[in-house]
């Protein structure tokens, strides 16, 4: 890779639990030209004494990724950040994928492993949580939408 091409990134912001630390995160991507495709967060948890975090996937060449290691780690609402690219093994994705016929097996089979699979809940879809590398996953709800049994999908990424 020459570091022009264009590919996936996964920031993990460490965020002081206060207003605005997604809103001055959005604002550092936009005013660069980039665009957030997937973003999940959570405040602090008092009861675990876990501080709030973001994870979102975005899609730019490695010195525009630079640029944004930067200025997010400027913000003053972020305490720490972690950078992966999405390839990383590092990476948990997760899915609620609901689907028009029950998965076997083979359904949830990657290339180098299976993914976490349980059904949560049937009703006229039969409705499942799945868990693996992105890359696994990807390629699984992929197959899947491929062979349309997809009717939604709901998911999420985490750097661990």
């Amino acid at each position: 890779m020459n570091g022009k091409e264009k590919r996936h990134w996964v920031f993990r912001a460490h965020v002081a639990d206060r207003a605005g630390a997604l809103t001055s995160i959005a604002s550092a991507f936009s005013n660069e030209g980039i665009s957030i495709d997937t973003v999940v967060g959570h405040g602090t948890e008092e009861r675990t004494l876990v501080g709030g975090s973001v994870v979102l996937t975005f899609y730019c060449t490695e010195q525009e990724k630079d640029v944004m290691v930067r200025k997010v780690k400027r913000l003053s609402k972020v305490t720490g950040l972690e950078e992966h690219p999405y390839e990383s093994q590092s990476l948990r994705k997760s899915a609620i994928v609901s689907v028009t016929r029950k998965l076997k097996p083979r359904d949830v089979a990657g290339d180098e492993a299976f993914l976490t699979c349980e059904m949560v809940k049937k009703e006229t879809f039969w409705t499942y949580f799945l868990a693996g590398s992105p890359s696994e996953l990807d390629q699984i709800l992929g197959r899947l939408a491929k062979a349309g049994v997809v009717e939604d999908i709901v998911y999420s990424i985490v750097g661990l």
